[in-house]
């Protein structure tokens, strides 16, 4: 196949956005999949539109208007569990509405049961509403900040609670972002966090990644599913041992050396570090006594052809825990 020009491309960009009134961060997103045929790409597009429509139909009768019986039985257990986390770079104002308009597409396209969020600006809650809002219930940490976490469920996880535990000793707003959660007749509990940042705040980050390995041996009862992570902006030396019966997803997998930097200023050029290279972003979990294995990827490496820029400075990281 012919390569397209810059040209060609541009007008499939335009004519897709036209032609089904959306905008070209997602004519974008539907046409690198399909080597920009524009056909082929709006094909998809009404087809994942029609399949949306109807699993929305049967999710708003089945799981938000009918409470079980009783004398139901409960309900079997997925075969797995989904996780991403992303840190979406919302304290970066350039090309951010085009950038997270991207972010929301590949979230959607994953669309993994649980999603953990870090650096969310406030003017991103309306765009993230609008783009994901009848997708996924949308739990905020902290939004009168400069910049907070959150969490979004898919309407089969069950949500029972929500908060947010600030850390006494970070002076950069940091938080643990809790939520209890049942999927079919099992316990989840989910924690979301963004650890301070830099590296001479070696001890103050080492001290909440603490406070966290404490709070999921709180949680551990050998029944319930678990799932920490973030932007941990923690170094190797500065883990220690993990909580009994935790794994950390990426070694769980088996290390995969592409996988491995979360963080990579040598292939991802949002912000100019020298070609540092680092695992930030991280996952950790306890299967609960019923998963065991996990499979770990990235999203998120396609520059967005319109501004050349990727939608963050951070990989977002996929754990698909079963």
């Amino acid at each position: 196949m012919t390569e397209m020009s810059d040209e060609d491309c541009e007008l499939a960009l335009k004519s897709f956005a036209e032609l089904t009134g959306t905008d070209e961060a997602c004519a974008h997103f539907f046409l690198q999949d399909v080597d920009w045929q524009l056909q082929a790409a709006l094909d998809r597009f009404f087809e994942c539109n029609s399949q949306e429509g109807n699993s929305r139909d049967v999710e708003a009768s089945s799981e938000h208007n009918k409470k079980p019986s009783p004398k139901s039985p409960p309900s079997p257990l997925m075969d797995a569990f989904t996780v991403l986390s992303w840190n979406v770079d919302g304290l970066d104002k350039g090309n951010l509405k085009t950038r997270f308009t991207a972010i929301c597409y590949i979230i959607s396209k994953v669309s993994a049961e649980a999603v953990f969020l870090q650096e969310l600006a406030p003017e991103l809650v309306p765009e993230l509403r609008r783009n994901l809002g009848g997708e996924y219930s949308i739990l905020l940490s902290t939004p009168s900040q400069p910049y907070f976490t959150g969490i979004l469920l898919k309407p089969n996880v069950e949500y029972i609670s929500h908060k947010c535990i600030p850390y006494a000793n970070s002076g950069m707003g940091r938080a643990m972002e809790l939520v209890e959660a049942k999927i079919g007749n099992m316990d989840v509990r989910l924690l979301n966090t963004h650890l301070e940042s830099m590296k001479e705040s070696s001890e103050i980050r080492k001290s909440q990644l603490q406070q966290c390995f404490t709070q999921l041996k709180e949680w551990n009862d050998g029944r319930t599913l678990i799932v920490f992570g973030g932007d941990l902006n923690i170094r190797d030396n500065e883990v220690g041992e993990l909580p009994e019966g935790f794994l950390d997803a990426w070694v769980a997998a088996g290390s995969n050396p592409k996988c491995r930097f979360t963080w990579d200023t040598r292939l991802n050029d949002n912000k100019q570090a020298g070609g540092a290279r680092c695992r930030f972003d991280r996952l950790f979990f306890n299967g609960g006594g019923v998963f065991s294995s996990v499979d770990f990827s990235f999203e998120g490496q396609d520059r967005i052809r319109r501004t050349l820029c990727f939608p963050s400075d951070h990989w977002a990281i996929v754990a698909k825990i079963h």
